[in-house]
């Protein structure tokens, strides 16, 4: 079904993905999974997703400051939620975080080039081989054509980039190069 990506993009249903514990590291929390057999150059469905949680930087300010005082209560829980699945920037100086409501927000990181979803236009980049003081030219300037669900998730879709780059076995973790 075209949903304003591209007519020639197939969708990847929320139905076909599960949320469960990562399988990346111990401490790696939760990860994203396929719950059923993915095709290569699928991509997320961002259009069911809603919107993105802003935590502004007064309201974060106080979180923090109130985390530090509070031990063990369920401020703890939201600070944890925010710094663990939150895009953290600066915003006039200040620290603030956008939150996407999208299941993307459970994509880990493969490290070491062991992702199997992101941009397949972007080369062989990882962590490993890409000085972040000179990025390459081809990760800075990237021009898309205007899509207000894309707009509305501009953060998550930067993050985890844009289609499965092989074929992803159902049971097998979805993991990004962010």
């Amino acid at each position: 079904e075209y949903r304003g990506i591209g007519p020639e993009v197939e969708i990847i249903p929320i139905s076909y993905l599960e949320v469960k514990k990562s399988t990346v590291g111990e401490y790696a929390g939760r990860g994203l999974f396929a719950a059923r057999d993915i095709h290569k150059d699928a991509t997320f469905n961002i259009h069911s997703s809603v919107k993105a949680f802003h935590i502004v930087p007064s309201t974060w300010s106080i979180i923090d400051d109130l985390s530090d005082e509070c031990e063990d209560n369920e401020l703890s829980s939201v600070f944890t939620f925010i710094e663990g699945y939150g895009y953290a920037a600066t915003l006039l100086g200040e620290k603030h975080f956008c939150i996407d409501s999208g299941i993307p927000t459970f994509c880990n990181h493969g490290c070491n080039g062991t992702y199997n979803y992101g941009d397949d236009d972007d080369g062989d980049f990882t962590e490993m081989n890409v000085d972040l003081d000179y990025a390459p030219e081809v990760l800075i300037n990237k021009a898309y054509t205007f899509s207000p669900p894309l707009e509305r998730h501009l953060r998550q879709m930067l993050a985890v980039g844009g289609e499965t780059l092989r074929d992803i076995k159902q049971g097998e973790e979805i993991l990004c190069n962010y």
